[in-house]
């Protein structure tokens, strides 16, 4: 197991600290209600000006790749954002275009147009890993000649994407179409109705769908609202678009239309860089702060409940920490590593079906870039920042670790719901308690790990926490029987303040090749690393310490049925090379202390 040096000392320094912890009771109570938690529940959404970017690289399919090797799906990938609608389908463009085919104009920082061919669908149809779901966003403000060009790149890009392509969105944020002058005052839920029926018949009735009978037909994910319900400084218009407003409307009212909807989008950005009020409320405790994330998340509750009863989930169609781009020093630490694990285990609990995280290869809240950019009189290098790890320890929650695949539900622990604590039960088959997420978001800001090249290093941690970083006991209560074994992964970092040294049970990616860095004699595969092993005490009360500002999984371990004794599944303290190597570590860890004692 690769433990770097930082952990090693934070560690120490938790362990010293342990002599003042806290104690944290947690509960996990019977009859909790449950929401479904599909492998897929964590995407990303790529800007259409940005994708060329990604796909010159291999890092984006190396890192996809591997969540696919530990979750047992690949991600979800939208194609969408505010270019969706200024991008437009030429047969052979007027305009110079770049060896993929297509043309940002001026250019893809500051593109008012997007020109593509039919051959950029085929520049990226096999670059993503393969199982990859695909959902394309057309261009539905340009609606001269009826819709011509949402039309033909709707048939461009099934045919060159196949079976991939799952869905099609109409348009991008359309109740902002009025504040940017793309539609009239009398735009609201009636027109766009109206409007969603007349481009979905056109495509639904043309030759090649048609021609596709009911095999792998791309459905529709409709609304793609970018409002908040009950924020209302981030409403830029008014009007009536709500998933309520446009279910209660009858959008899904006609069998043919409720059969080709298979989802309703909303996006959110819970802070903001896009006007001066805004920027200056930005702040990385806000992002990282159970209550602020609970009251942004479950104002969605009764869109929730409007889109199950309109017959298809409701899903977070693109998110991130701060809209317009993000801010480095917030976006790209460790702090909103662990707010997007809480951000998408919070939706999941609700209902929200998947979170698709927004990337564009110079914004600063992405999780990986893919090329060197210049960015604010800086040079910033392609490569990984914290966010990914959350991604990455997330496929371990929803990794299944045996051939047999009942479905995981999810229910947020009211025991775990405060400003700094959150938690959440994972039911293999809506039944029997699998996995536990315990998440420790209080804010500690250390001195380590404040640097990565792939991030500003104006924004590199100036402000940091007194003392040493406090550590919690936790004791969970839980239905398991004294003796279970239980697998502990930690997400960790030096600080919420972080860009690097982040871990999820040490192992790290390198950012040039997207590989993980696991044990070195190769003892340890990816996703079968594991921080500790954990055993229930008397009572079912499982005991472990937690440090400020870290995530722990807290896995049940399990023997597959059909599958033997495996190690991976049923692994024994000390036996395994991975648990000598951690007893080692231990071992240093203890004499550390006496040192530290001794000198005290």
């Amino acid at each position: 197991m690769a433990i770097s040096r930082s952990f090693l000392v934070t560690a120490v320094a938790g362990m010293v600290a342990a002599q003042n912890k806290t104690t944290v009771s947690i509960s996990v109570p019977l009859n909790l209600s449950t929401r479904a938690l599909v492998p897929d529940v964590y995407g990303y959404s790529i800007e259409p000006v940005w994708l060329d970017s990604y796909i010159n690289t291999s890092l984006a399919s190396t890192l996809l790749g591997h969540i696919v090797n530990v979750a047992g799906k690949a991600p979800p990938i939208r194609i969408g954002g505010n270019t969706a609608d200024q991008t437009y389908l030429y047969p052979s463009s007027p305009l110079p275009l770049t060896r993929n085919d297509s043309a940002a104009i001026p250019d893809a920082a500051t593109a008012t147009r997007f020109n593509i061919t039919p051959r950029w669908f085929d520049t990226w149809a096999t670059y993503f890993p393969p199982g990859t779901e695909l959902i394309y966003t057309l261009n539905l403000r340009d609606n001269s000649s009826n819709w011509a060009n949402a039309v033909a790149q709707a048939a461009a890009a099934r045919a060159a994407l196949g079976d991939s392509l799952v869905a099609f969105e109409l348009g991008n944020e359309i109740d902002h179409f009025i504040n940017k002058g793309w539609r009239d005052a009398s735009w609201g839920v009636k027109e766009y109705i109206e409007q969603f029926r007349n481009l979905t018949g056109q495509i639904t009735g043309s030759e090649w769908y048609q021609s596709l009978g009911n095999n792998n037909v791309p459905s529709f994910q409709a609304a793609v609202f970018a409002d908040p319900p009950l924020v209302p400084d981030q409403h830029d218009e008014i009007d009536d678009f709500s998933i309520a407003n446009l279910t209660a409307a009858g959008i899904a009212s006609r069998p043919q239309e409720k059969k080709i909807i298979s989802s309703y989008a909303t996006h959110l950005y819970p802070q903001s860089t896009c006007d001066t009020a805004r920027w200056y409320r930005m702040r990385l405790d806000l992002l990282s702060d159970h209550a602020v994330l609970w009251k942004n998340v479950s104002q969605y509750i009764p869109q929730v409940h409007a889109a199950d009863e309109a017959g298809a989930p409701l899903v977070m169609g693109e998110t991130n920490s701060a809209s317009c781009s993000g801010k480095s020093g917030i976006s790209d630490t460790f702090g909103a590593a662990l707010w997007g694990v809480d951000y998408v285990l919070t939706a999941a609990s609700i209902g929200f079906r998947k979170v698709y995280f927004h990337l564009g290869a110079r914004s600063e809240y992405s999780s990986f870039t893919p090329l060197l950019y210049e960015l604010k009189n800086e040079t910033l290098a392609p490569g990984i920042r914290a966010g990914w790890y959350a991604h990455y320890f997330l496929a371990r929650v929803v990794s299944h670790n045996c051939e047999r695949r009942a479905e995981f539900r999810i229910a947020a622990l009211p025991s775990a719901n405060s400003s700094e604590l959150s938690g959440f039960a994972v039911y293999d088959g809506g039944v029997q308690l699998r996995k536990l997420v315990l998440l420790d978001m209080g804010v500690w800001n250390g001195t380590e790990g404040l640097a990565n090249p792939s991030t500003l290093t104006a924004t590199d941690g100036t402000m940091f926490s007194e003392g040493t970083r406090p550590v919690s006991s936790f004791e969970v209560a839980t239905p398991w029987t004294e003796g279970d074994e239980v697998k502990v992964v930690r997400l960790t970092g030096p600080g919420t303040n972080a860009k690097s040294n982040v871990t999820v049970a040490g192992t790290v990616f390198d950012d040039s090749t997207g590989d993980p860095v696991v044990g070195g004699d190769g003892s340890v595969q990816l996703g079968d690393e594991y921080s500790e092993i954990a055993q229930v005490g008397a009572n079912g009360v499982l005991r472990l310490d937690v440090q400020r500002a870290e995530g722990v999984l807290l896995e049940k371990t399990v023997v597959c049925a059909d599958e033997g004794d495996d190690d991976r599944n049923s692994p024994t303290p000390g036996t395994s090379k991975t648990s000598r190597a951690e007893m080692n570590w231990f071992n240093i860890l203890a004499a550390l202390i006496c040192i530290v004692e001794i000198l005290a």
